[in-house]
C-alpha cells in the first residue's frame, strides 16, 4: 500500500520566509497542506500587502520565532503577534534580546519574555561580530535570524540550521513547489505504526540524501524490526528485522519531533529506551514528556499521531490538521487493509476434550488441531460464542482482549459479583488500552495460534488456573502486540455463582494463581490494589476516598450497578481480599 505524505513544512515555511524578505511571489498552498504552512502563507500575503494589527498565530511555534524575526526588519510594519494560551508560555526571550541587539523595537504586551508581542519593523544593524545565540532553546530562533540576513555566533549545531543555510544558498529551489520534499516526520508514524503492526507500506517523495535531519527515522527503528529500502520514487518500510533486546540509548536534541513516535513505540514494545537532548520538548505545542508520560494529547498534533499509531485512546485529534491533514484517514484505511483476522472458536468442555488433564491441556489439543491462524477461546459457560470459523476486521495484533460481562439474579451474592465484575472488566479494559494490560479472561480471548503454542511453556501446566494470566505475561516478556476490542457486539455474557461455595472455590482457584505472577508491572499494580484495601482496614476513612473513584468504574461498564451495591462491596471488599490472600495457597480442581 502507498502513502500520500505531506510536504515537508520546515521545507515549506522556510521557503515562504525566503520569497517573502526577496519580494518573490509567495507559492500557492492548498487545504491539503500542514495548517502551520498556510497560517505562515496568510501573514506573510497580509504583511506583504501592508497590512498590520494583531496577527493570531494560534498555537504554531513555527511562526512566532520565524514572524517576529521578519517583522522586526519590515519597515513600516507594526504589528502584534500573539496566539492561545499554549502559545503564550512558550519562551521567545532569547530571540527577542538578539533582535534588540541590532536595534529591533519589540515590546512585551503581557509578561515579560512571551507573546504577545509589539514589533514596530526598522532596519536593522547587527553588532560587530554578529548576532550572539548561545544555547538557544529552539534551533529555530537561529534559523529565524538567518532566514533575515543576520550574521549568527551560535554553539548550536542542528540539520534544521543546516537545511536553513542549504535554502538561503540555494534559492531556485524556493521557485517550484512540485520539488518540495515529503516530510520526513510525518513518516515516523507510519515506522511506528509497522514496528507495532508488522506489514509493508511505500511513503512516495522520500529520499536518503533528504535536506531533512528526521530522515534518522530509519535508523532509529531498524533496532525494532523495521527495514527501510530506498527506491527511485520513494521508500518501502516493512517490519522484517528482528527486535533488539538490548536497551537503546538515542539522542533526540537534532530530532526532537521523532520522539513522540520513537518512545511510544518502545513502551509498547516493553523495550528499554534511555532518552537524551530531551529538553526542547517541554517548549514544544506541548510538554511532550509530560503528555507521553499521562497518555494525553493536550492538543499536540505529533502527540495525537504517536496515539492513534499505536492503537491508543487520543483526546484531540482535530490538531492533527498542523501538519498532516490526512493522517486520520489514512490510518484508518490502513487498518483496514491490513487486519483481515481469520479464526476458529475454541471451547474446552469438562469431561469430552480434556482427557482428564485439565482446561490447558484441552485447550492446547485444541488449538494444536486449529487450521486457522487465530483462535477465540470462549468457556463453555459463556454466551454468545461466535461462529466455528469466521473473518474479522480488527488492528493487527497478537492478543486481543475481549469484553465480557456477568450477569446475575437478584440476590446479594449475584448482585456483588456483577459490580465486582464490572470494575475488573473496567480496569482490564482502559489498562489494556493504554499498552500496559494488568489483566484477561480466558473466557473471552482472541488470540495468534502460533503465538499461544509458543506460550505453552509459561503456562504452569501443574496449576488449574492461569491461562489466560500466565498467557498475559508470555505476551507481554515477549513484547507481543496486545489490543483491547472494547465493543459491544463482541461482549460475551457469564453467569454469577449462585452458591457461595462455589463463589469460594471459584475465588480460592483464582488467587492460588497470583503467587507465581513474574510480570513486574503485574505484580506492581496487584500490590497497589492490595496495599489499598488493606489500609482501609486499618484505617476505614480511606473508604470516602476510594469509594468515589471506584463507584465511577463500576458504573461506567455496568450503569445498572446501585450505588448501594456498590458501596456494599467496597465495604467487604478489603476483608474478601484477606479471605483470598489467606485461602491462596488451595488449589480446585477445574
Amino acid at each position: 500500500m502507498s502513502i500520500d505524505l505531506p510536504i515537508s513544512k520546515s521545507i515549506a515555511n522556510r521557503i515562504l520566509m525566503l520569497q517573502a524578505i526577496h519580494g518573490d511571489p509567495l507559492m500557492e498552498v492548498s487545504c491539503a497542506m500542514p495548517d502551520d504552512v498556510c497560517l505562515i502563507h496568510d501573514v506573510l500575503r497580509s504583511l506583504t500587502n501592508g497590512e498590520g494589527g494583531v496577527f493570531h498565530l494560534f498555537n504554531c511555534g513555527t511562526a512566532l520565532r520565524f514572524l517576529t524575526a521578519y517583522c522586526a526588519q519590515l519597515d513600516g510594519a507594526d504589528v502584534v503577534l500573539d496566539g492561545d494560551e499554549r502559545l503564550r508560555e512558550r519562551p521567545i526571550a532569547q530571540l527577542v534580546e538578539a533582535l534588540r541587539s541590532c536595534g529591533a523595537s519589540i515590546d512585551y504586551v503581557a509578561r515579560e519574555g512571551y507573546a504577545p508581542l509589539h514589533i514596530v519593523g526598522r532596519h536593522l544593524v547587527p553588532p560587530k561580530g554578529g548576532v550572539v545565540l548561545a544555547h538557544p532553546l529552539s534551533t529555530q530562533m537561529v534559523s529565524a535570524l538567518l532566514l533575515i540576513g543576520l550574521p549568527v555566533q551560535t554553539d548550536c549545531r542542528s540539520p534544521y540550521i543546516e537545511m536553513t543555510k542549504y535554502l538561503i544558498a540555494n534559492r531556485e529551489l524556493c521557485i517550484v513547489h512540485r520539488e518540495l520534499e515529503k516530510d520526513w516526520s510525518a513518516a515516523s508514524y507510519w515506522y511506528e505504526y509497522i514496528a507495532l503492526h508488522g506489514g509493508e507500506l511505500h511513503m512516495a517523495g522520500l529520499c536518503q540524501d533528504s535536506l531533512q535531519g528526521d530522515r534518522v527515522v530509519a535508523d532509529l527503528f531498524r533496532p525494532l524490526g523495521v527495514e527501510t529500502t530506498y527506491t527511485d520514487t520513494g521508500v518501502t518500510i516493512a517490519r522484517r528485522g528482528r527486535v533488539s533486546l538490548w536497551p537503546r540509548v538515542v539522542d533526540f536534541s537534532a530530532c526532537p519531533d521523532l520522539y513522540p513516535a520513537v518512545a511510544i513505540t518502545y513502551r509498547q514494545l516493553g523495550k528499554p529506551l534511555i532518552a537524551r537532548g530531551t529538553r526542547s520538548l517541554r517548549y514544544k505545542e506541548s510538554d511532550r514528556l509530560a503528555a507521553l508520560a499521562a497518555g494525553v494529547s493536550y492538543h499536540d498534533h505529533r502527540i495525537a499521531m504517536a496515539l492513534l499509531a499505536s492503537d491508543l485512546p487520543c483526546d484531540d485529534t482535530d490538531c492533527i490538521s498542523k501538519s498532516y491533514p490526512d493522517f486520520r484517514c489514512q490510518i484508518s484505511d490502513v487498518s483496514i487493509q491490513m487486519s483481515d483476522v481469520r479464526f476458529q472458536t475454541i471451547i474446552p468442555r469438562r469431561g469430552i476434550n480434556d482427557d482428564g488433564l485439565g482446561k490447558k491441556h484441552a485447550l492446547h489439543k485444541l488449538i494444536t488441531a486449529a487450521t486457522v491462524p487465530y483462535v477465540w477461546l470462549q468457556d463453555d459457560d459463556v454466551l454468545p460464542a461466535p461462529g466455528q470459523n469466521a473473518t474479522l476486521t480488527l488492528p493487527p495484533a497478537d492478543l486481543y482482549i475481549l469484553p465480557l460481562k456477568m450477569e446475575g439474579g437478584p440476590s446479594l451474592l449475584e448482585q456483588l459479583q456483577v459490580a465486582e465484575y464490572a470494575a475488573i472488566q473496567e480496569v482490564t479494559m482502559r489498562t489494556a488500552k493504554r499498552g500496559r494490560a494488568v489483566m484477561c479472561s480466558g473466557a473471552n480471548l482472541l488470540v495468534n495460534r502460533e503465538r499461544w503454542l509458543e506460550s505453552w511453556s509459561d503456562l504452569h501446566q501443574d496449576i488449574p488456573s492461569g491461562d489466560d494470566m500466565f498467557l498475559l505475561e508470555s505476551f507481554r516478556r515477549r513484547g507481543l502486540r496486545i489490543v483491547a476490542v472494547d465493543r459491544p457486539e463482541w461482549t460475551a455474557t457469564v453467569q454469577a455463582e449462585t452458591s457461595w461455595r462455589a463463589f469460594w472455590r471459584q475465588r480460592m482457584r483464582w488467587a492460588g494463581k497470583a503467587p507465581h505472577y513474574t510480570d513486574p508491572f503485574i505484580r506492581r499494580y496487584g500490590a497497589v490494589v492490595l496495599g489499598a484495601n488493606l489500609l482501609q482496614l486499618v484505617c476505614p476513612l480511606v473508604l470516602l476516598v476510594k469509594f468515589p473513584m471506584e463507584y465511577s468504574i463500576i458504573k461506567n461498564r455496568d450503569p445498572k450497578v446501585s450505588v448501594w451495591i456498590a458501596l456494599i462491596l467496597e465495604i467487604v471488599y478489603p476483608y474478601y481480599i484477606l479471605l483470598c490472600l489467606l485461602g491462596g495457597c488451595f488449589r480446585r480442581s477445574w
